[in-house]
């Protein structure tokens, strides 16, 4: 009888080990992400006003203020939420943070443009090839810029290429090849025009 209670016995503290060291490994993973991933995401939710006039805007019951030609920094949790904004006609519509947080709040249903911006050393022009975009020839490697007016235009790098992050000088974390990498950015319709005619 004693050897038969001792063999459940080891078995148990053997899986109470395992769970054990589960849970160690699972609370070691949460805390690199919070310290040291998520750190280096470090990206921005937005709520940005390129209008001449400051705007209200109400997320999940807050209010807040936007000055006119600015953006305001929030800190919302990915998911679902309700907007309102009296000045563009929005009451209680449905605003999904989705498939990331980060990105930007278009309450005035603005136009943007998302870009992929190409770092290279090589002679690539051929590669390029031109789209209309709001009546311009604008050249892209890879397919064409999108010109967007959605509610919520999620940030695609998790952090860098949000309207509120200057352009690297140089960009090699999104490397297709070895001929070049890039960058995918949000612009401002206007401000993406600026930036083309000077980097193109």
């Amino acid at each position: 009888m004693a050897e038969n209670t001792a063999a459940p016995s080891k078995k148990l503290t053997t899986g109470g080990v395992l769970v054990l060291l589960f849970v160690v490994l699972a609370f070691v993973g949460y805390g690199y992400y919070e310290l040291v991933w998520k750190a280096k995401i470090n990206g921005s939710t937005l709520i940005d006003n390129p209008t001449n006039k400051a705007l209200v805007v109400t997320i999940d019951d807050q209010q807040y203020e936007v000055p006119a030609n600015t953006f305001l920094k929030v800190d919302l949790e990915m998911g679902h939420h309700k907007i309102d904004c009296k000045d563009y006609s929005i009451a209680g519509e449905d605003l999904y943070l989705d498939p990331t947080e980060y990105g930007v709040i278009n309450p005035t249903k603005s136009k943007y443009v998302i870009y992929n911006i190409i770092y290279t050393k090589k002679d690539l022009r051929s590669q390029f090839k031109a789209y209309a975009i709001e009546g311009r020839e604008i050249y892209s490697l890879l397919g064409k810029p999108e010109v967007t007016t959605d509610l919520f235009i999620p940030d695609r790098t998790m952090g860098k290429g949000n309207i509120d992050d200057e352009e690297p000088d140089f960009e090699n974390y999104n490397r297709v090849n070895q001929d070049y990498s890039y960058l995918t950015k949000i612009f401002r319709l206007n401000d993406f025009f600026k930036f083309y005619d000077k980097n193109n």
